[in-house]
């Protein structure tokens, strides 16, 4: 979502990724907490902006009519904030516990994920203790098969809110343009369909389980599916403006 972000409003940045455990270390070099992600750490150094929606609220005054995505309209600003919540914070919290619980029993076919992009003692580390690494984040996450079952639930259940959204014709979820809404549901959600685009480094669905590729198939077919894949291929920057 803050790749998204400063794409959209062309904004050039230095991205500096780590491997799970290691970004606690990194954001605390900042003197932020575990939970203070992303951090965009501005040129001075010393000014700082946590959080998604506070980077988008940082850069959308500014940005072009076209481009702004934080609905001026009261009644269009909660809706986006309703489906944000819902979306990024609620249903997001399930596709992490799902496809972390599931991908961390699958060694490679996760490995792109943790580790492309982070400091190459980052890669050592967790090729040789990634079995520490992933107790830990099961840990961490609290997660055990029953949680993955339910979050599982959950996102079909969340799916099925979307599809009635979208039922009635819309482009787009709050008003006739983008908003950050849609940028919300695409990034939080499009992990569950493996989204083209996404420019993180998602899993190969070829090399992913028989039955997560079943799931993924599914929820890519339905209208919530092919809404976060039409995002993606209509309003996702082809170029990031990472140096």
């Amino acid at each position: 979502m803050s790749r998204w972000l400063m794409a959209h409003y062309g904004i050039r940045y230095t991205e500096r990724p780590h491997a799970p455990i290691f970004h606690v270390l990194a954001l605390k070099s900042w003197g932020e907490g575990k939970d203070d992600y992303p951090l965009l750490v501005h040129a001075d150094r010393k000014t700082k902006t946590v959080g998604c929606r506070k980077i988008a609220e940082l850069y959308d005054p500014d940005a072009p009519a076209d481009k702004r995505l934080l609905p001026d309209d009261a009644d269009k600003a909660k809706q986006v904030d309703d489906i944000v919540q819902d979306a990024y914070w609620t249903l997001g919290g399930d596709v992490v516990n799902w496809s972390y619980w599931n991908f961390l029993q699958y060694k490679w076919v996760v490995w792109p994920s943790l580790t492309t992009k982070v400091p190459w003692y980052e890669r050592l580390t967790c090729l040789l203790a990634f079995g520490v690494i992933r107790t830990l984040m099961y840990k961490g996450l609290k997660l055990d098969q029953s949680v993955a079952d339910t979050s599982l639930k959950d996102i079909h259940a969340g799916w099925d809110r979307f599809d009635a959204m979208l039922s009635d014709g819309r482009s787009y979820l709050v008003g006739d343009r983008l908003s950050y809404a849609d940028l919300a549901v695409a990034a939080a959600l499009g992990p569950m369909i493996l989204a083209q685009g996404y420019h993180g480094m998602l899993p190969n669905q070829a090399r992913c389980p028989v039955f997560m590729q079943d799931i993924y198939k599914t929820l890519r077919q339905r209208p919530t599916g092919q809404f976060i894949q039409r995002i993606y291929d209509q309003h996702r920057p082809a170029q990031l403006l990472c140096v």
